[in-house]
C-alpha cells in the first residue's frame, strides 16, 4: 500500500482532523424568498367571478340612448336662410338582412340619427368661441327619403349657418310641432353585442422519483410541510397563476389567420383571450401626460371630464406602475405644502414617522384609491428593462352595474370579474392533477409531476368607464 504521509498543517489537514469535508456545513433550514411574487389576485380575493358552460360568451351593452348628427355642408348659409347637410358615413347605420331572413342582399334601407322638426344646435364658425349664448340653434325641415341629407333652418332670423367642410358634431336638444301636426320618425336604441374567448393555459413541473425523497438540507417555504406536494411545486403554482394573471392582463385576441390555420392543421384549435389593457385601450379612456411633467392634477381633471362623458362610476380604482405612483405622491403632496398639510407632530418621547404616500385621493367629483400593481414593476416581466409599464396605470370602476337581462337580470354584478369553463359538475378554473410516470405511463419512466391548467378569460362590463394612463 502507499506510505502515508505524516505531515501537519497541509491543505487537507485542520486541527489534527482530517479534511474539511468531515464538518457537517452550517446550511440554514429555511429557504428564503429572494423576489416577490407579482401576482394579481384582486378578482379570486373579492370572489368577482362566474362560470360559464360555453367556450366563448357574450354579453349585450346597452348603447346610448340619444343620437347625435355629424355632417358636413356645402357652405354657410344666409341669415335665417336653410342650409343643406350631408351626414357623415360614420354617422348612417344600413341594415342587413338578417335571421330568419338572412338573404346577404344588400339593402339600400339606411338610418340616420336626424328626423324631421328635430332642434339642433350647431356650433358657430372656426375662430369664435364655443359657448352659450353663440350657437346656432335651428329646425330640420326636411330630410331625404333615400340617402344621407338632410335641411336645417335658423331659428333665429338673424342667425346664419356657418359653412362645416369637415364632418363635424350637431347636438339634437329637443324637437318641435305644429298644431295638428302628425309624428315624425320612431327613434329606435340598439345594444352592442361582446364577445370573449376562453383561454387554455397550461404549466407544469417535474422531478425524478428519486429526487422526490431525498433530502435537502433547507425546507422550502413554498412547499410547507405538506407531505403530498411534489418538490417545488409551491414556486410552479405561483409560476402558473403569475402566467395567467399576466395573460387575463395583457393577452391579446388572435387575428392571424396564418397561425390559427397552422394550429387548426394540427388538430389542435387555438383561440386567444382579450386581456384587460387590450380591451381599455381599444375601448376606453386614454390619458396621455407629458414625460418631463409627469401626471398633474390638471391632467386628472381633464381625465374627469372624459370619463364623466361616459357616465363613470365616482370612485375607481388605480393600478399604477411605481414610478407613476410615487411621482402621483410627490403632485400632490407638492399641492398640500408651505401649511396647507401637517404630515406629522412628534414629541421628544414618541417615535418619528412620516407618511407621504396618499393611497387615496379626491380630485372634483371623482375618488381614486390608487395601488401599485406589482406585476408592472417585476423586472422579470412587465418591468424589464426598455418596458414602459412602471410609468402607466389603468383605472377600474369600483363598483357594480346591474344587468338588464338574462338569467342575471335585475342583479348587481362587478364591473370586472373573472369568466372560467364549468359544467357537468366540474370546472376547469384551475385543474391540479398529480401524475407518477412509474405507474401511469406507458414506459414507466421514473419521475413525478404535477399538472396545471386553466381555461380563463375576463369580462369586464362598460369598458367605456375604465380608463389608461401612459407617459408620451
Amino acid at each position: 500500500m502507499a506510505y502515508n504521509t505524516g505531515a501537519t498543517n497541509t491543505a487537507t489537514n485542520h486541527n489534527f482532523v482530517s479534511y474539511f469535508d468531515a464538518h457537517e456545513p452550517d446550511i440554514s433550514n429555511e429557504q428564503v424568498q429572494r423576489y416577490g411574487n407579482s401576482l394579481c389576485g384582486f378578482l379570486d380575493l373579492t370572489d368577482a367571478k362566474k362560470s360559464t358552460s360555453a367556450l366563448q360568451f357574450s354579453r349585450f351593452e346597452k348603447d346610448r340612448i340619444m343620437p347625435k348628427i355629424k355632417a358636413t355642408n356645402g357652405g354657410a348659409g344666409l341669415a335665417g336662410a336653410g342650409v343643406s347637410f350631408t351626414i357623415a358615413a360614420a354617422a348612417q347605420i344600413t341594415s342587413p338582412s338578417a335571421s330568419p331572413y338572412d338573404t346577404n342582399a344588400t339593402t339600400s334601407e339606411v338610418s340616420v340619427p336626424v328626423r324631421l322638426n328635430d332642434l339642433v344646435m350647431i356650433k358657430p364658425a372656426s375662430g369664435t368661441i364655443v359657448s352659450s349664448g353663440n350657437y346656432i340653434k335651428a329646425i330640420v325641415t326636411a330630410v331625404a327619403a333615400t340617402g344621407a341629407t338632410f335641411e336645417a333652418r335658423p331659428i333665429n332670423g338673424a342667425d346664419a349657418i356657418p359653412s362645416i367642410p369637415s364632418a363635424d358634431e350637431i347636438i339634437i336638444y329637443g324637437n318641435a310641432h305644429g298644431e295638428g301636426s302628425g309624428f315624425q320618425a320612431p327613434m329606435s336604441t340598439k345594444s352592442t353585442k361582446y364577445t370573449e374567448m376562453l383561454q387554455i393555459i397550461k404549466h407544469r413541473l417535474r422531478v425524478t422519483g428519486s429526487e422526490a425523497l431525498a433530502k435537502r438540507w433547507y425546507t422550502e417555504k413554498s412547499s410547507g410541510e405538506a407531505k403530498f406536494q411534489v418538490k417545488g411545486e409551491g414556486d410552479a403554482y405561483a409560476q402558473f397563476m403569475n402566467i395567467s394573471d399576466l395573460n387575463l392582463l395583457v393577452g391579446e385576441e388572435l387575428s392571424n389567420t396564418a397561425l390559427a390555420t397552422v394550429f387548426q392543421t394540427a388538430r389542435t384549435p387555438l383561440a386567444l383571450t382579450r386581456g384587460l389593457l387590450s380591451s381599455i385601450i381599444d375601448g376606453g379612456n386614454i390619458l396621455n401626460y407629458a414625460a418631463i411633467a409627469g401626471v398633474t392634477i390638471s391632467d386628472i381633471r381633464d381625465y374627469n371630464v372624459e370619463i364623466d362623458a361616459e357616465k363613470a362610476q365616482k370612485k375607481n380604482l388605480m393600478f399604477s406602475g411605481i414610478v407613476i405612483d410615487q411621482q402621483l405622491d410627490e403632485e400632490l403632496g407638492d399641492r398640500l405644502k408651505n401649511g396647507a398639510m401637517s404630515y406629522g407632530s412628534f414629541s421628544m418621547d414618541q417615535e418619528k414617522a412620516v407618511n407621504f404616500s396618499f393611497q387615496k385621493f379626491t380630485v372634483g367629483s371623482y375618488t381614486y384609491d390608487k395601488r401599485p400593481m406589482e406585476s408592472f414593476n417585476d423586472k422579470q416581466t412587465l418591468g424589464a428593462d426598455g418596458y414602459g409599464y412602471k410609468y402607466e396605470a389603468f383605472t377600474v370602476p369600483a363598483g357594480s352595474v346591474k344587468a338588464l337581462g338574462g338569467s342575471e337580470k335585475g342583479s348587481s354584478i362587478p364591473s370586472l370579474r373573472k369568466r372560467f369553463l364549468a359544467g357537468e359538475g366540474k370546472s376547469r378554473e384551475l385543474d391540479i392533477v398529480y401524475f407518477n410516470g412509474l405507474t401511469d405511463s406507458s414506459d414507466g419512466n421514473d419521475f413525478e409531476e404535477v399538472r396545471y391548467q386553466g381555461h380563463n378569460a375576463l369580462e369586464a362590463q362598460g369598458i367605456n368607464q375604465y380608463g389608461y394612463i401612459k407617459r408620451v
